[in-house]
Formats: structure tokens, sequence, C-alpha cells
């Protein structure tokens, strides 16, 4: 269930062709991300082993910048087989400097991975898989001033036949105004338009815990994004803004009375992603990351939550070959809706609160061109207002790769 959280990189030409093969072994002492038994019993852990290929490209021709990287293994649980999965993270990028001052970017990506067990709520197997390309564009008005145009397209699909009504379809434009005083700085202020859909769903009455969802939703905001370094030393990027989503009023059943009722999760407020880092030194950093989201929580499509978090990365560089990132991180998270009157049979108007405290460290050795090798640490440990959400888990990942 680890994944491997890179922030160190090994070390690689800016241009060129690699290809490499690794092993991570995932050690998770609460692989499903239960709550401790009321005895005081362990909660079971799993031994989980990564067998994966990875590659990148990166080339310039005359005005066109190309990037790709593919990422493709086999997990194998050494317990719980029935948990195997084939993950995938494969991406593509095209930058281009057309003529009259005018930049464009194109961007492909599809991504598998086994669903976390704390945010589905169930010990199923369950692979997302998500499919998206996007394109963008921006050209001068003024000296100091650049038009910006974008949209994506995108999937997403869940194995589990359980879940698939919260399989969904999502379209996104954005356009704006961008300040770009000097090359790499900007500021732009951006409205966005968006519509997603559940092509599983279906109007009418739900008994499914999943299939708490609408047919569609749309969704529009406006931000002000930054990105831009102040001086050698200080560097913020991130967003914020306002957003608004109106769902498709969905009708259950009510389990009590069975009289049929209406649930909408829409919602609207401030939403923003910040960070700023400060390099101390040419070695040391430290990342500062804020945030407020609405939305889905996690891998839940069918619970909405405001979601805050304040995160702190200290990094050290000891030396050319060896690397060290640590995080610190709270979390909140408010939901919006009393799914849970049907979920669980709470009481009317009960609302869910989950408070969670996340640290982590990554250490990266890197002694040769074509080895490296990487140890990730991680604890995590949230408590709700409802108890059966409350877990605490220890995780370790150590990664060995070889490119060549």
């Amino acid at each position: 269930m680890l994944g491997c959280v890179s922030i160190g990189q090994a070390q690689s030409d800016p241009y060129g062709t690699s290809f490499g093969i690794g092993e991570m072994v995932n050690y998770d002492s609460n692989f499903f991300r239960l709550p401790q038994g009321a005895g005081g019993s362990n909660t079971p852990g799993e031994t989980s082993y990564d067998t994966y290929l990875v590659g990148t490209f990166h080339q310039v021709y005359s005005r066109q910048e190309v990037t790709a990287s593919a990422n493709i293994g086999r997990v194998l649980d050494t317990h719980y087989k029935q948990f195997d999965f084939t993950q995938e993270s494969i991406r593509a990028a095209l930058q281009s400097s057309l003529p009259y001052n005018i930049a464009t970017n194109l961007d492909v990506s599809r991504t598998m991975s086994l669903a976390h067990f704390a945010d589905i709520g169930v010990s199923n197997r369950n692979v997302i898989t998500s499919n998206h390309a996007g394109a963008s564009a921006d050209f001068p008005l003024t000296v100091d001033f650049r038009a910006v145009l974008g949209g994506s397209v995108s999937q997403t699909r869940n194995s589990a036949g359980n879940f698939s009504a919260t399989d969904f379809n999502y379209t996104d434009v954005n356009g704006g105004i961008r300040y770009q005083p000097t090359t790499g700085n900007h500021i732009d202020l951006l409205a966005h338009s968006d519509l997603s859909q559940y092509p599983n769903a279906s109007a009418g009455v739900y008994f499914l815990p999943n299939a708490f969802l609408g047919p569609s939703f749309r969704e529009r905001g406006a931000d002000l994004k930054i990105d831009w370094t102040f001086s050698g030393f200080s560097h913020a990027n991130g967003r914020a803004g306002f957003v608004q989503r109106r769902d498709d009023f969905l009708t259950y059943a009510d389990p009590l009375t069975g009289q049929p009722r209406k649930l909408d999760v829409g919602f609207s407020g401030p939403a923003y992603d910040l960070s700023y880092t400060w390099a101390a030194t040419t070695i040391t950093r430290l990342t500062i990351s804020v945030s407020r989201q609405t939305g889905a929580a996690g891998d839940n499509s069918y619970l909405m939550a405001v979601s805050k978090s304040v995160r702190v990365s200290p990094s050290y560089q000891a030396s050319s070959k060896i690397a060290f990132d640590a995080f610190a991180e709270f979390l909140q998270r408010n939901y919006l809706n009393s799914v849970y009157e049907v979920l669980f049979a709470a009481a009317p108007g009960t609302i869910r609160q989950d408070r969670g405290h996340n640290a982590g460290l990554h250490a990266l050795w890197a002694p040769w061109r074509w080895f490296q090798t990487s140890l990730d640490l991680h604890r995590e440990i949230r408590t709700s207002t409802i108890p059966s959400w409350n877990y605490a888990d220890k995780s370790a990942s150590l990664n060995i790769q070889g490119n060549f």
C-alpha cells in the first residue's frame, strides 16, 4: 500500500533517454487501515513487493521540447494475494514555442493504482485507472500581459463492480490573463468551468452506499495563481480562489421509513493550495504548504468534505550522492452531508469530522549514475468523530533501482 515518495532524484542528464529496473519492498503495519481492536489486538500488517520497469525521455527539437516517462510494475502481496495488481504511471508532454511569441503545451497521462482502504471504507480490491489529456496556450497582449487558454478531459474507472457508480468523465475549460514581467515569473487570473458526468449513474432511487451520486455536476470558479521566485532563496507557487459546485439532485430510499429523500451535495466556498519554499543555503530547503479543498475525500467519491492541511517539509542535500527529505502534516476534514444517516444508521444530523497527523522521512543514496537506493518511513494517525474510522499506521519502503 505504501508508495515511495521520491523527493530526491537520481543524477541524470537533462536530455536523453534512460531505462531502468527496480524492486521496491513495502511493509505496512495496518494494511486495511482498521481501528485497533477493543482488547488492544494488533491490526493485520502486510509486506508487498513491487517489481517495475522505468523509462524517461527528454529531448528538444528546434522549437519543441518533448518529455515522457513510464513506470510499470507488478505489486505482489505476501499474504493477501487477492490484492495483487499491476501499477502504471505513464506521462508525456509537448511544449512548443511558436511564431509571434505563442507558447503551447500538450500533455497526456495514464495511471493505475490500488484505492486506499481508508478512503473507500471497505476492504475491497479496487484498482483505479485514470486517463487524462490537456492542452493550453498563451500569447502576448502587451509587453507584460498575456492571454491564457486551456482545457482538459479525463476519465476515472474502478475495477470493483460495486464502485462502478463512481466512474466519471470530466471536462474542464479555463481562460484568463497572465502578468509576466520576467521570464519564469508570472501571476494568472483564471476562470474555469467543469462538467463531470457519472456514466453508470441513473435517475431514480439508490440503495448502494457508493451510489450516493447524481448523474452529473457542474463546477465553476476563479483562481489567482502565482509562480514567482522572489530571489535566489525563496519561491512561491500555488493558487487561491473560489469554487461553486451544483449537483443533480439525488433521490434515495430512507432505510427507516422507505420514503424517497433528496440529497444535495453541492457546495461553494474558498479554495486554495499555496506553498512557499525558502532555500536557506545551497544544501538546505524548507517548504511550507497550506491548502483548503472542497470535494471528494481521497478515493471516496460519494462523501464530500472540506479538507484543510498544513505541511512543513525540510530538505537536506548532504552531498552530491546523499539527500534527505522529511515532512510533518496536519489534516482536518469536515464532511458536508448526512449520508452517514443511511450508511451507518447514525442519528439525524450526524456530521463526521476527521483529524490526521502524518510524518515521514525519505533518504536517497545514488553512489553511481546507474544505481540508486532510497528508504521511506511514514507514520499516520487519524481520529474521527465516528470511532470506526480511527486508525494508526506505520509503513516503510526500501527501493533499489538500476539505470542504463
